[in-house]
């Protein structure tokens, strides 16, 4: 999985592309090719993908950067951030304005749109704020017997004070969820209490809009493993072993309990509610109910193993392809037999995750409907940050308008932040694609320092000067490194574990993987004497 990658065009233009990405931090994705290379457009990298509908997770965007990612020339822009934690989560939706005369002009006009799953929060119209629940011109419906408390809104607009979902329908009577799920990295109660709620709210809120009649595209990173065969970690923690040919239909009926366990593992209950959503889940009876076609797996089929969509950035665990696989884009089981195509980009640099994608052929809708009538919904980010008259920071008082400079390191791929149902508390953990802890190494392997940006300041120079210095001061005092099983020099690391706080080692430089896999990391270990 190296080089630039070249994804497929559309298959006609009456076809209808939706793409999800996680950046992992919208500016950072402009630092790898090809998005290098696209003066930090969002609109040059959206026909990259040639997506017509494409959704972002985890922007990590403050305000003042709205105006920048908010104004895509021939795209709608729809989207949300945190109200209070700044640089973390945030979500975005872009859906292209065709030409009248395009095959795809009324079907992807979009008619509504919303911020969060709850319809709580509120949008400006006609100079007062409304709740999207109460006003039927800007709300897209299905809000009844959420499971909220309604005598209190707290909780509602709790759910939705992160920034992880933008609702927009269209005029082909698709209603798009682009959703960053919670995912509990910090393995904590309230963590678990506050993701489960929003998983419940999320999929009461889609089985209404289906009730209504209305077609689903849930789209995003849903932080939820589907199967045993979408997790290398469990399949190593089982010591199931993967071939060439083997196929999930052999780990499935080979290791049924195994794989019936995963999915209803009591400690994990959302994989057993994602299933619940599902039309195939292996689970008897518990697809029953289920709405939603996995559109990867519909069309690449349980013969094509090792589907992962976001590898351990701590750990490198990418180069072989030892990951998960919690970015979905799934689809009314209504519109499946229009679905042309639908795969991961792993080769797609950029982020911890790679992008999914779905074409379906359009034909599905009936034309002829006045949409030059249906007025842009007030959630655009035109009307929802102002960006058409002043700058973005007026709208947020004067405590905003200092400047806010970028971090000098570079935005951490394996970052990430667990909610928490209560307001008060908050906290920021490492992310990785398995809820294992992560044990944390110094890596001491050669001198050199690499800049990482476009300049470096003097002060910067000096502290690499001096870390130059010291590290080469400490590597001439290092005994000779061994060779691994591999027959290469083994690298240096400084064990964090409690019972060997410090204690120095050397172990093989390839990364983690599969057991059998020669590209991984061939398990030498040996203690510095």
């Amino acid at each position: 999985m190296s080089g630039i990658s070249v994804v497929d065009r559309k298959q006609g233009s009456d076809a209808i592309r939706f793409v999800s990405f996680n950046v992992n931090g919208v500016r950072t994705l402009f630092h790898y090719q090809p998005f290098s290379q696209m003066n930090q457009s969002l609109k040059a990298s959206f026909e990259y993908f040639d997506a017509d509908v494409i959704t972002f997770q985890e922007l990590k965007t403050e305000k003042y950067g709205i105006s920048k990612w908010g104004k895509v020339d021939d795209f709608y822009s729809f989207i949300s951030i945190p109200s209070n934690k700044k640089g973390y989560s945030g979500v975005g939706c872009w859906v292209r304005k065709p030409e009248k005369d395009h095959p795809l002009y009324e079907a992807l006009k979009v008619v509504k749109a919303e911020e969060g799953i709850t319809g709580y929060l509120t949008v400006k119209v006609g100079g007062k704020e409304v709740r999207y629940k109460d006003d039927t011109s800007q709300g897209i419906g299905g809000y009844e017997s959420l499971g909220l408390d309604e005598t209190n809104d707290d909780e509602a607009l709790t759910l939705d004070s992160e920034g992880r979902c933008v609702v927009v329908e269209l005029a082909c009577n698709i209603v798009v969820f682009n959703v960053y799920c919670p995912a509990n990295s910090g393995q904590t109660d309230d963590g678990q209490l506050f993701r489960l709620k929003y998983l419940k709210v999320l999929y009461k809120r889609i089985r209404n809009l289906k009730a209504l009649g209305k077609n689903i595209v849930l789209m995003g990173d849903i932080n939820s493993c589907r199967d045993l065969i979408d997790q290398a970690e469990a399949l190593e923690a089982n010591m199931i072993q993967i071939t060439s040919t083997t196929t999930g239909e052999d780990i499935e009926e080979k290791y049924s309990q195994l794989a019936y366990e995963f999915v209803m593992n009591p400690e994990a209950p959302q994989r057993r509610m994602l299933n619940q959503m599902l039309t195939d889940s292996i689970i008897p009876g518990i697809s029953q109910d289920g709405i939603l076609v996995d559109t990867t797996r519909y069309v690449q089929t349980k013969k094509r193993l090792k589907m992962y969509t976001v590898w351990n950035t701590l750990k490198n665990t990418r180069p072989v392809n030892y990951g998960s696989r919690i970015d979905f884009i799934l689809l009314s089981k209504e519109l499946q037999d229009y679905i042309l195509q639908a795969d991961i980009l792993p080769d797609v640099m950029g982020s911890d995750h790679c992008p999914v994608y779905l074409d379906i052929d359009s034909n599905f809708f009936t034309k002829g409907n006045d949409y030059d009538q249906v007025k842009v919904p007030r959630f655009e980010a035109k009307f929802k940050y102002d960006l058409n008259h002043k700058n973005i920071l007026d709208m947020f008082g004067s405590q905003n308008r200092k400047r806010q400079l970028p971090s000098n390191d570079p935005e951490d791929g394996s970052a990430g932040s667990s909610s928490t149902f209560k307001k008060s508390t908050s906290s920021r953990m490492v992310k990785g694609s398995t809820t294992s802890e992560v044990h944390d190494e110094l890596l001491i392997k050669g001198t050199n320092i690499k800049q990482t940006g476009d300049c470096i300041s003097e002060r910067n120079v000096k502290k690499v000067s001096t870390s130059q210095t010291k590290l080469s001061f400490f590597n001439d005092r290092l005994p000779k490194a061994p060779l691994c099983k591999h027959g290469i020099e083994a690298i240096l690391k400084t064990s964090k574990t409690p019972t060997n706080y410090g204690r120095r080692f050397w172990s093989c430089e390839k990364p983690n993987g599969d057991s059998g896999n020669k590209a991984g990391s061939c398990g030498f270990f040996q203690w510095v004497s």
